[in-house]
């Protein structure tokens, strides 16, 4: 089995391709807490995966939350494959310490974090798409043979991203507070159906967030108008959207 957390497609793509490759099953995390359950089957499982983004450097805590809660059977082999812009810290070697992991990958795709970065240019967004359907084949193969192996790119700085910059980043940059909407919205809700918090309701035709935001940008980037906007910082990005890559 393969759970896996999503906002804004990658992971859910690199889950599904997973899948495919070892005649695997995946299944949303997103629906599981939604409907407040545990996959069924679970519990007898010889073999399960996690596929995350990389929130600055660390997994999701809801992610986290949820792992908490799995009780597994000494036998099953653990592993992880984390989607990135770039690097991922320690990221990895932190799940691990609340999450055994026999295996880890990181996986480079697009960039969607544009309250800090901007996106990547079309050239490298195809670039990396294509490099991932490779790294997941081979993925596959070691899951399969159930190797001990940990190929994440950790970059430069790693310690200090994952445990210094991250508990900072959590405490006073993560919340929906600098989120607003621009003229234009029509009211079409594809924001509230994006976020995977359910942090999104709609009121009087416009989005009202609230205080279960984990800055994934679901919203911001499912915006068919384009007028969902993070602070002054936004207007002038571009916006993600994998179906245009695949």
């Amino acid at each position: 089995m393969i759970l896996y957390f999503t906002a804004t497609g990658n992971s859910r793509w690199i889950a599904g391709l997973l899948a495919e490759a070892m005649h695997d099953t995946a299944v949303s995390i997103v629906d599981c807490l939604k409907q407040g359950s545990i996959p069924a089957g679970l519990p007898n499982t010889d073999r399960l995966g996690i596929v995350f983004p990389v929130h600055s450097w660390y997994a999701p805590r809801l992610l986290i939350d949820f792992l908490s809660q799995l009780r597994l059977p000494d036998c099953c082999y653990r592993y992880a494959v984390c989607t990135c812009g770039d690097d991922v810290g320690k990221g990895m070697n932190r799940l691990s310490e609340h999450f055994p992991l026999d295996a880890a990958w990181s996986v480079a795709m697009p960039n969607t974090y544009v309250p800090m970065f901007n996106l990547d240019d079309e050239a490298l967004c195809r670039k990396k798409i294509e490099d991932a359907q490779h790294a997941v084949a081979s993925i596959a193969r070691d899951v399969i043979a159930r190797k001990k192996t940990w190929k994440v790119h950790e970059g430069n700085a790693a310690w200090l991203k994952t445990y210094v910059v991250n508990p900072l980043f959590v405490r006073f940059i993560i919340g929906s507070g600098s989120f607003h909407v621009d003229e234009g919205c029509i009211s079409c809700g594809v924001c509230s159906k994006s976020c995977p918090t359910g942090n999104i309701r709609m009121a009087d035709g416009h989005p009202v967030w609230g205080k279960q935001c984990i800055h994934c940008m679901a919203c911001l980037h499912s915006c068919p108008r384009r007028v969902i906007q993070y602070g002054k910082t936004t207007r002038k990005k571009g916006r993600y959207r994998l179906e245009n890559y695949l």
